[in-house]
């Protein structure tokens, strides 16, 4: 029965292993997009609530997402919340004219080498994992719609609730 088991594991699909709320979320370390030469490590948030949002130029729901992202950032900002975006675009060229027409003021972070996206396991554009001031991603979703910004914004006033 346990050889079993261990063959049924391995064989699972790699969505079986993707960051699933209750797990400690990955700490990941990447360059930030505006600030050359500045690192950011996902651990050194901790404390406060994150939104891990991954988003690209090509990805449409991003549209949607970013500015959504970037008015609750400005909304709870203050109280804890922070909104960290991770880039999946190769070209410099196609993230410059997205955030041209897409102007956000929290953090953006490179992951070229898709090593972010790997330690979060991501299935689909968007994906975004709410992490709570301990570490723990509490919420993910995948896709974007005005419902769930709706969600989304519940999900982080119940987390800026909890002081730690």
């Amino acid at each position: 029965m346990r050889k079993l088991l261990l063959a049924l594991t391995l064989l699972m699909p790699p969505a079986a292993l993707a960051v699933a709320p209750g797990a400690l979320a990955p700490d990941v370390k990447a360059p930030q997009l505006r600030q050359p030469g500045q690192v950011l490590a996902l651990k050194s948030l901790r404390g406060n609530v994150v939104y891990v949002d991954f988003w690209a130029s090509w990805c449409v729901p991003c549209r949607l997402s970013m500015p959504t992202l970037d008015t609750l950032y400005r909304k709870y900002g203050e109280r804890g919340f922070r909104v960290v975006g991770v880039n999946k675009d190769v070209a410099g060229d196609d993230i410059d004219r997205f955030l041209n027409r897409v102007n956000v003021t929290f953090i953006l972070l490179a992951d070229k080498d898709d090593a972010i996206a790997k330690a979060f396991d991501v299935q689909a554009m968007p994906s975004g994992y709410l992490v709570d001031r301990k570490g723990i991603v509490r919420f993910v979703h995948h896709g974007f719609t005005e419902l769930t910004a709706r969600d989304l914004a519940k999900e982080i006033e119940g987390l800026l609730k909890d002081p730690a």
